[in-house]
This record gives structure tokens, sequence and C-alpha cells, in this order.
């Protein structure tokens, strides 16, 4: 029934949204090695992979089934990587990334403090985190991040911080 219910609200919000867009806007480009926290069924995955082709989107969820629907909307797409485990808990190396995506989940995440601090060593320098959450102020992430992640802009009601 969660499946179901996520893929109509998805599919609503589908229609007033243009994802590729959002993230051309937001600086994700070809060949971009990126980490979306929190993917569900992959609404966001599968432009991140489009725009970053030939590049590689690790999608990480605790959610099981989602993952499962994502698996199967992507067959062996090589660009996409699913990760079943708790995103405070994802390994990869340091600075291997171009860009974290993490809209609506810190606030989830049961450590987001140390999470924050991980998913930026993740990040290259000149690496984006490109954030948005509910419960969590965007003006936080730098003191998470140890001042390491600095404002650099905000487009349609995604915050852009610049590694450094």
């Amino acid at each position: 029934m969660k499946l179901f219910v996520v893929r109509m609200l998805y599919w609503v919000k589908n229609l007033f949204e243009d994802s590729r867009g959002l993230f051309s806007a937001l600086g994700v480009e070809s060949g971009d090695i990126v980490l979306e926290i929190g993917c569900a069924i992959g609404y966001h995955t599968l432009p991140l992979a489009r725009i970053a082709s030939p590049g590689k989107v690790y999608a990480v969820d605790i959610w099981e089934e989602g993952l499962a629907y994502l698996q199967h909307r992507t067959g062996a797409d090589e660009r996409i990587e699913t990760i079943c485990r708790g995103a405070e808990l994802v390994e990869l190396p340091p600075s291997s990334l171009d860009k974290v995506v993490c809209f609506d989940t810190l606030h989830d995440v049961p450590d987001f403090e140390n999470a924050m601090i991980r998913w930026t060593g993740f990040l290259r320098e000149g690496g984006k985190l490109l954030y948005r959450d509910p419960e969590i102020p965007a003006d936080r992430i730098p003191a998470l991040s140890k001042d390491k992640l600095h404002p650099e802009d905000t487009i349609e009601g995604i915050y852009v911080f610049l590694r450094q």
C-alpha cells in the first residue's frame, strides 16, 4: 500500500515539477558522481542519472520495497547503484563525489550531525550539497559540516552549498 501511495504522490508531483530542469539549474553536469540521500522510489534518481551520464548516482534509502521498485524500473542501468542502509552509514571513498542531494530527509536521519560530516568528506573540493529540509534550517549546514560547506546559491527553494 505504501508503494502505491508514494507512486501516486510522485505522479502528481511530476505534473508540476521539472526535476531534470531543476537539477540542471542546480549545476548537476554530465559525468558527475552523485549521492542521493533518501531516494525512495527514484523520483529524483532517474533525472539525476540522465543528466550525470556517463557519471553515476548512488541512491540510498532504508525502504527495501522502494529500492526494489527503483531497481525494477532501472534494470541493469550501471549509472545507478542502490544502497539499502541508513544514510549515516553510507561508505564511499573520501573526495569521490561531485554532488550530494539531500531533499526533505536530514531530519529523519538518526545521527544527522555525523551523517553530514561523513557526506561532506565524500565531496571533492568544489563539490556541492543540494539541500532542502522542512525541519533543519539551511543556516545550520555550515556548522554541521564543521565549516567545510558554504552557502553558494538558492534555486527554486533548494540551497546549494559549496565544499571548500
